[in-house]
């Protein structure tokens, strides 16, 4: 026998593994084939007369509907989650759900709406659905718990939240506000107003008191799936069937324990050993990770229901439900100092709220402790302070190294004016002088002597004099416009003027210039070309002055990298020295203008030369933006 059901004038139904038949009170009538099946083809799990007369029948093969002698089947084909129907439930209104293997069912006449996890049900295995006094439906699954739906919404409700078992086969009403349900495990109780309330958020937990053979059941396991898997008497028993007979409850002679029970820290395990003396206090020491707490609550009325929470004050700050787990185990602890406290509740839900304590301290590992802070503390700040003099006096020296380019090029100005001043002195300067007094001569010829013609010759010779120290003077003016501004920049363009510059250079001081220059005419800006200029007259000045070399090459090359001039001289070297602003290597101003030169155009130079080898000067120019 898989199901029973009355009808409306008074038949029995039975629905059994193969076929249906009702009893009159006379005799058995098989209805299986009136169904339009044949017998042994199908399980019927359930059976229901709505109020419009139709019988339901759910079965292994689908759901099929009798009236008036037409039978309707209804299958996945129509829309019903899973063939295998479990349950029929007929709402005030007239709606039918339908519970199967594969979700929640509603038919509205002409077609199915289906609800299943992927809606928030608990599980596709439907046990059992209820409807209260209120209008919401309870839905129990087979292992994955209970759901309530309400307002379009379901609410999930497991082990995990405090409800004895995952099965819910039937779910009863008793007179005082409570659910009674069947599983494989037992039966168990639960309070419809707390169930509410966490669906609501009011609470984190459901309590369940639970029954089983301590409380005179044969066996806890009940039957699921048929129905009715539960009835209610008129007297307000509860039936439920087990596999050892019917367990019949009567929910207002059930005792309650008032005792909360005693609550005992039995052991304390730290890296797997036990700690026979932890009452008087424990320390963890730096690589001591893994703690376990052993409790128990002491109760001879259903020890087997007794339910924990645990909390570690300094860690945690709401209760951990253990439900009844009687072992707490923390694999890692933050340096601190804790204490372990945990509760207890009897089989009728009344809390122990004092429970057991013990209190045990985590010590910090040495690079977590004050002295260490204070000592990296102290560190940091010699560090930043080291750093900051450091800094102070890299600010210092570069103070130190700009005034005192600063000096040298306030004295190379000096020493530029004096040179300009001698030169004019020495050579224009006498030449003009030469010139006046010829002309004073030639002059003084004339007034004495007339027109006669010795005296005229004379003057004439003073006059050739003057022609020609005026035309010295005149090329000593420009050679020394020259050194200050070399016109042909404009005239001839920067490659030409540093060809013209070599050439020059090599016919008045004897030494022999290979020299390769690449185009630069358009590649720097006006002001930029007469830095370059000077950076290689510089170069060369100093090559004559210095060097005693016989032989020099000079390379300019001009590619996408930017500009490089090279000048290599087969002298008599130097020893270079760190005196540059710029970090450079370099011996006195000439190498010093050099240096700031390029800098002002964005590049760098290099300077190497060793005793006696000659000296390579080196200086790299980026292209302009």
């Amino acid at each position: 026998m898989q199901s029973l059901a009355e009808d409306s004038d008074g038949r029995l139904w039975v629905g059994s593994i193969g076929g249906v038949e009702y009893f009159d009170g006379r005799r058995f009538t098989d209805f299986t084939q009136r169904l339009g099946l044949r017998i042994g083809d199908s399980d019927f799990y359930d059976i229901h007369q709505t109020r419009d007369g139709a019988m339901w029948f759910a079965t292994n093969k689908g759901l099929l509907s009798y009236k008036d002698g037409a039978v309707t089947k209804f299958t996945s084909q129509n829309g019903l989650p899973s063939n295998d129907v479990k349950v029929i439930h007929e709402t005030p209104d007239g709606g039918l759900w339908f519970g199967t293997l594969g979700g929640l069912a509603k038919f509205d006449g002409e077609r199915f709406a289906v609800f299943d996890e992927k809606n928030g049900l608990a599980g596709n295995h439907i046990r059992a659905i209820h409807e209260d006094a209120q209008g919401l439906l309870w839905v129990g699954t087979y292992d994955s718990g209970l759901s309530l739906l309400r307002d379009g919404k379901f609410t999930r409700f497991t082990t995990a939240d405090g409800l004895f078992s995952t099965g819910v086969f039937a779910v009863m009403p008793d007179d005082s506000g409570n659910f009674w349900m069947s599983s494989n495990q037992g039966i168990y109780r639960v309070s419809r107003e707390q169930l509410i309330e966490f669906a609501d958020g009011k609470r984190r937990t459901i309590p369940s008191d639970a029954f089983g053979k301590s409380d005179g059941m044969l066996n806890p396991e009940c039957n699921g799936g048929r129905q009715p898997a539960a009835i209610r008497t008129e007297n307000g028993r509860l039936w439920f069937p087990t596999q050892d007979g019917v367990a019949i409850v009567s929910p207002e002679t059930i005792a309650v324990n008032s005792l909360p029970p005693p609550v005992v820290i039995e052991a304390v395990r730290l890296e797997d050993r036990t700690l026979h003396d932890f009452r008087s206090g424990v320390e963890l020491t730096p690589g001591q990770d893994r703690l376990e707490i052993d409790y128990t609550g002491l109760s001879f009325i259903k020890p087997e229901q007794i339910r924990f929470r645990y909390k570690l004050e300094g860690l945690d700050e709401n209760w951990t439900e253990a439900n009844g787990r009687r072992t707490a185990y923390f694999s890692y602890l933050p340096p601190g100092n804790y204490t372990f406290r945990v509760t207890a509740a009897n089989s009728d839900n009344i809390w122990n709220e004092r429970g057991a304590a013990f209190s045990f301290v985590v010590l910090p590992p040495f690079y977590r402790t004050w002295w260490f802070t204070l000592f990296i503390l102290m560190s940091v700040i010699a560090a930043t302070y080291i750093a900051f003099r450091y800094r102070v006096a890299q600010f210092h020296a570069r103070h130190i190294q700009q005034q005192d380019f600063l000096r040298r090029l306030i004295e190379s100005q000096e020493q530029e004016r004096k040179r300009i001043a001698a030169e004019l002195h020495d050579s224009l300067g006498q030449t003009l002088l030469v010139i006046k007094n010829r002309a004073f001569m030639g002059a003084r010829a004339i007034a004495n002597g007339g027109a006669a013609g010795r005296q005229l010759e004379a003057a004439n010779e003073q006059f050739d004099e003057i022609s020609a120290a005026a035309a010295e003077a005149i090329n000593e003016a420009r050679e020394i416009s020259y050194h200050l501004r070399p016109s042909q920049l404009e005239r001839l363009g920067l490659t030409t003027s540093i060809k013209e510059m070599i050439e020059h250079v090599a016919g008045t001081s004897g030494i022999h210039f290979d020299y390769d220059i690449a185009p630069l005419d358009g590649v720097f800006s006006p002001e930029s070309e007469i830095n370059f200029y000077r950076i290689a007259q510089e170069s060369l000045n100093n090559v004559i002055k210095h060097s005693g070399a016989s032989k020099v090459n000079v390379s300019i090359r001009h590619d996408n990298r930017g500009v490089e001039l090279t000048i290599r001289d087969d002298g008599k070297g130097f020893e270079p020295t760190p005196t540059c602003v710029d970090g450079s290597s370099i011996t006195g101003f000439g190498l010093t203008s050099i240096a700031e030169r390029a800098r002002l155009l964005g590049g760098s130079h290099v300077v190497e030369s060793t005793p006696g080898r000659g000296t390579t000067i080196t200086v790299s120019i980026p292209p302009e933006p």
